[in-house]
Order: C-alpha cells, then sequence, then structure tokens
C-alpha cells in the first residue's frame, strides 16, 4: 500500500552490511511492503528505489495512506497524489 509523508521521516538503509540513517522529506510516496521478519518494531518500505526500515508507529505519526479512486470524472491517481503532496508541504512549512 502507498502511503504520502506528511513529515520527514528517518529510516534504516542497509547497504554492504552497513546500517546508515538516512531521511525521507515531506511529500514522498513510499511502499510498505510489510513486517520485517524476526522484528515486529520495524516495516520494511520501498522508496528511491531502495528497500528501508521503518517503525511501525512512524507510519501512523508520519504519513497518510494514499487512496485511489477508481472513476471519477476529471481525476487520477496521479492527481491525487499531487494534491495529497502539495498539502503535505504546506503543512510541512507552516
Amino acid at each position: 500500500m502507498q502511503y504520502l509523508l506528511t513529515l520527514p521521516m528517518m529510516v534504516l538503509a542497509f547497504k554492504d552490511n552497513h546500517q546508515a540513517a538516512v531521511t525521507l522529506p515531506a511529500g514522498k510516496l513510499i511502499d510498505v511492503v510489510g513486517p520485517v521478519e524476526d522484528d515486529d518494531r520495524f516495516l520494511l518500505i520501498r522508496a528511491d528505489d531502495g528497500q528501508f526500515h521503518i517503525f511501525a508507529s512512524d507510519l501512523a505519526d508520519r504519513a497518510s495512506p494514499v487512496v485511489t479512486r477508481k472513476a471519477v470524472k476529471g481525476s487520477s491517481e496521479e492527481s491525487l497524489a499531487s494534491n495529497f503532496k502539495k498539502r503535505a508541504h504546506r503543512r510541512a512549512v507552516a
């Protein structure tokens, strides 16, 4: 399921057996893959062509689910995501 970050979020990146904390900005679309094996505190997400771990509690605090509508006249998934992104940016700047 896709979520839109309403606030910046720290995520854990894994590369070459090393961990690094990375910040994803507000307005970023992420895909939740599912829970991390052996640790139910974390979720596996995809963003920016990479996979990251996030705290499950951060998802509720810092992101909103992206709702897609099937056949709304004059609307598309892209325009819905764009509107969510604009609103998230306004909240982050305010």
